[in-house]
């Protein structure tokens, strides 16, 4: 396989090996392996949360899916928006890739130097920063790819259009992104009380309520984020749950605690494949989004 490298000469390498179906429970094992250098180190409160939620419901099916799409290879330049990083230290131990993971707040830094330190992987290979979305503070085309898990929709305003533009800026040409976010068939914003870390980044809606995430409806999928991007539509899926817990509600909330160990394969019971086409869905609720940045005299398979 050859890839085109914008800094220059050719690159010859295998494509990604396929991604296991089983995935889910080895990220999820790496997890709990990560909740025990916490606790040798006595970080008992982070310690406990790694080993009894390592990798929750969703973030079983986003991890996959990233994994799956963004095909990451020895060598690629990743850059992680905010996304949980437990996939960021994967990626870069497991795969090989130069990764960078970033949030709007330095929550994460601490405890994933510590991990990056006890997982033995060079700083170089896993780069920690804070970044804002909108203003990367990185050069045009500098990653091959870059996900996003989960991001875009807590975004206040315009921003998540703004996010989306400024990865197609610093993603190289022949680059790949991969990105997550609720769906919801009419759309809908959800705000609440400011109890989140990123609380401070949000905006206030009166009434003691900050703007906490929207969900898209397929109109807003385009306008907002595919359209604004200006990269090429690679692919758009839909994932839903196959029992219906309610009106606004999500089977993730009906489980405890004690259910972490197993929430993926919960997760693999309840949650659909991807599909096309969101009205096949008994309740459609995670967009996924694929785009490309097509290299110089690259034709267009989409048309």
């Amino acid at each position: 396989m050859v890839i085109r490298d914008p800094r220059g000469a050719d690159r010859v390498r295998a494509g990604p090996p396929a991604v296991p179906g089983w995935i889910g429970l080895a990220l999820q094992a790496y997890g709990m392996r990560l909740g025990l250098h916490l606790l040798r180190r006595r970080r008992v409160a982070r310690a406990l949360r790694y080993l009894v939620v390592p990798v929750n419901y969703w973030r079983s099916l986003e991890y996959r899916l990233a994994l799956e799409e963004g095909a990451f290879l020895p060598g690629d330049r990743v850059l992680d928006i905010g996304s949980p990083k437990l996939l960021s230290l994967w990626v870069a131990e497991r795969v090989g890739a130069s990764v960078v993971a970033t949030d709007i707040e330095e929550y994460f830094a601490e405890e994933y130097a510590l991990l990056r330190q006890a997982r033995r992987v060079a700083p170089e290979r896993l780069r920690l920063g804070v970044e804002d979305g909108r203003r990367l503070s990185f050069p045009d085309a500098s990653f091959d790819k870059v996900y996003s898990i989960s991001v875009l929709e807590h975004i206040p305003d315009d921003g998540d259009s703004a996010c989306v533009r400024e990865i197609a800026r610093v993603l190289a040409p022949g680059g790949r992104c991969v990105l997550t976010v609720p769906f919801w068939p009419g759309a809908r914003v959800d705000w609440r009380e400011p109890d989140f870390y990123w609380s401070g980044a949000s905006v206030d809606g009166g009434a003691g309520k900050t703007f906490f995430q929207r969900r898209y409806g397929e109109a807003e999928l385009h306008e907002r984020l595919i359209a604004a991007s200006g990269l090429r539509l690679a692919k758009l899926r839909f994932v839903g749950e196959r029992l219906d817990a309610g009106a606004g509600r999500e089977c993730c909330e009906l489980l405890p605690p004690p259910t972490g160990p197993v929430q993926p394969l919960i997760a693999r019971l309840l949650l659909t494949p991807p599909v096309a086409d969101w009205r096949s869905l008994r309740k459609p609720l995670c967009a996924l989004i694929v785009l490309e940045k097509p290299a110089p005299g690259a034709s267009d398979p989409s048309r």
